[in-house]
């Protein structure tokens, strides 16, 4: 038993040696490739920056090259405009010039005329009124002013009324000389003074009139 444990010994002994020199062995193998790629990646490197360097400095010689021709062809181009008697300088665009013109005065004659509108704000001259007796108005009353009162629906009307029944421009009641006068205007349903259809007639004080279906009282100041 004794030369079983000192056998056993020597085997693990000796397996640990060759563990140990195979683990040196694969580490030198490990850096040789370390290594080895190193200088792979270096060579790829230094050829790529080559080639990028030479890339570059043909670029530049060319644009060098190109911008002498195209100088030399704007010189030459200038200097044969230059015969025919044409500035090198660019002429300013005429909406430029005509900014930078000053503009002429306007001339509207030695004298200047002021036109004065004076608006006559004064109430107009009573002279008489009419009564609603019947439709939407009923109770009030509009006043009658010297010269004509346009009687109608229309809203610039002078007596504006709200009936169906009566045109925009129905009937106008003139006041002239102290005498009223209603004159219809062509309207459809006609214009009445105390019941009887008319197209001109003179008015007198508490006559009853109807434009439409609307009634009226007529009533005098003078």
């Amino acid at each position: 038993m004794v030369w079983d444990f000192i056998a056993n010994l020597g085997r693990q002994r000796v397996n640990a040696v060759q563990a140990k020199v195979q683990s040196k062995a694969m580490s030198a193998q490990a850096k040789a490739k370390a290594k080895a790629s190193a200088k792979v990646n270096k060579g790829i490197d230094n050829a790529a920056k080559g080639a990028k360097n030479k890339a570059t400095g043909a670029a530049k010689k060319a644009g060098k090259g190109g911008g002498g021709k195209a100088e030399k062809a704007k010189k030459g181009k200038d200097e044969k405009m230059g015969l025919f008697g044409r500035s090198k300088s660019k002429a300013p665009p005429k909406a430029q010039q005509a900014a930078a013109e000053p503009e002429p005065e306007a001339n509207f004659g030695d004298k200047t005329q002021f036109i004065q509108v004076v608006a006559d704000d004064r109430p107009k001259e009573c002279v008489g009124w009419v009564v609603a007796l019947s439709g939407p108005l009923k109770g009030q009353d509009f006043r009658l002013t010297p010269g004509k009162n346009i009687v109608g629906t229309a809203a610039d009307a002078d007596i504006v009324l709200t009936d169906q029944y009566m045109s925009a421009r129905h009937a106008v009641i003139r006041y002239e000389d102290g005498i009223f006068v209603i004159v219809d205007l062509d309207s459809t349903n006609g214009t009445y003074v105390n019941d009887d259809r008319c197209s001109k007639e003179e008015l007198i004080d508490n006559d009853r009139l109807r434009v439409g279906r609307t009634e009226l009282k007529f009533k005098s100041l003078y």
